[in-house]
């Protein structure tokens, strides 16, 4: 795996579809995830959505348990703080390959549209799923909200 100078980077942004974990050889979780981020113009006083920039994110090990954990899925606006990676590979063709991704060390739900609650882990709430409070009437209002990748109008 090559890097690229352990470039910090932090995104802001919706995730794309629901998360498939799994796991290593040697047991530690591992979710691979895209998050998108659309940017937006104001134009003669309307705003405008421009092109959507999709980013590669991974999370490993007990962050991506708190993921699981934190009921983290489809259409969550999260920040995600890591180090931008490059990896390359050789196809089955002999064709040399390179992709980026943002190997995540912390990850956040942006509270800029949410309320979460915060609740300290340990070995035993990780690995649990936690759903949405039943009469939570913003539960399933946020999440349709953030299904597509959207910016604030103002």
């Amino acid at each position: 795996m090559a890097t690229i100078n352990q470039i910090p980077m932090t995104i802001m942004g919706n995730i794309v579809k629901d998360l498939e974990p799994k796991r290593t050889a040697g047991g530690k979780t591992v979710i691979t995830f895209r998050v998108a981020q659309t940017s937006s113009t104001e134009r003669n006083g309307k705003w405008e959505d421009g092109e959507t920039t999709f980013i590669r994110c991974v999370a490993y090990g007990v962050l991506a348990d708190h993921m699981i954990a934190s009921g983290i899925r489809k259409g969550t606006r999260v920040v995600v703080t890591g180090r931008f990676v490059q990896r390359d590979w050789q196809a089955e063709t002999g064709e040399k390959r390179s992709s980026f991704e943002l190997n995540a060390d912390d990850i956040g739900a942006s509270i800029r549209y949410a309320t979460v609650q915060i609740a300290k882990a340990n070995e035993s709430t990780a690995a649990q799923p936690t759903q949405p409070a039943k009469d939570d009437p913003w539960s399933d209002a946020l999440q349709d909200h953030f299904a597509e990748p959207q910016e604030p109008t103002f």
